[in-house]
């Protein structure tokens, strides 16, 4: 699995149906008795869509599959994709999980292996539960409401990101490929505690990037799937609970 950043977006339109958006759906929409080897039809429903939403779904439709293959279900990955669900408000994932909100409840329900369906407020609640207090608020003295002002990213306060390093060392005959994660606000902090464990020799030649990819590999050998959507979550969303204080050494060793 990677996690992509798109930071522009592009829309397409079309002249023979009306465009309508995400939000607009109809939980009508009989995703599977669409034939995807059907020729296109004045009627076939067409709607806008962003980068970021078609990047979500493909993270969506690859994570199902991996966990039911993974986990030996006897169930059809598409099919479970395109079946309305209690965990998206009754809509299908396939369309569920174009929007922030659907694509962050589809990571935690195979990350973490709860069935093939759930109760959205659990997993929100799980999602938001230190909201309040990740945001910063500020009181001016002697005000009343109306001069409450709430802001969760004041000026000057750098936002927490996941931050990754992998290293390929060798020392005492050993090899050792070491991966380390961790959820922080200053981009030197993984750097800094890289050099106090492995020395300054070491950090100069580790790879630290923002975010995770999971299709490298040392990725796909040493990250199980379920470790790799926690961390796309925590890369999605570094002030989610899952996110906070994360901080995490994985080492492999072979005799050199």
């Amino acid at each position: 699995m990677t996690v992509i950043n798109c930071d522009h977006a592009s829309t397409f339109s079309t002249s023979i149906a009306a465009s309508v958006g995400t939000d607009d759906l109809s939980p009508e929409i009989m995703w599977s008795a669409l034939d995807p080897l059907g020729e296109d039809a004045a009627s076939d429903t067409v709607f806008e869509t962003t980068d970021r939403s078609l990047v979500r779904l493909a993270i969506a439709a690859s994570d199902a599959g991996a966990r039911f293959e993974r986990e030996g279900l006897e169930f059809d990955p598409a099919a479970w994709l395109m079946t309305p669900r209690t965990l998206f408000n009754g809509r299908a994932a396939i369309e569920a999980c174009m929007e922030r909100e659907g694509f962050r409840r589809n990571l935690l329900l195979h990350g973490l292996q709860l069935g093939l369906d759930a109760d959205p407020t659990t997993l929100d609640a799980l999602l938001s539960e230190n909201d309040e207090e990740t945001a910063a608020t500020v009181v001016h003295d002697g005000g009343n409401e109306t001069d409450r002002e709430v802001d969760a990213n004041a000026p000057g306060e750098p936002d927490p990101q996941l931050r990754t390093c992998w290293l390929d060392l060798e020392r005492d005959g050993v090899r050792v490929f070491t991966f380390w994660a961790l959820v922080s606000d200053r981009p030197d902090d993984i750097v800094e505690r890289v050099i106090g464990r492995f020395r300054k020799e070491a950090a100069v030649n580790a790879d630290f990037r923002v975010g995770f990819d999971h299709s490298t590999p040392l990725g796909v050998a040493m990250i199980s799937d379920a470790l790799a959507d926690t961390l796309a979550v925590a890369a999605c969303d570094p002030r989610s609970p899952l996110a906070e204080g994360l901080d995490m050494l994985i080492e492999q060793r072979f005799k050199a």
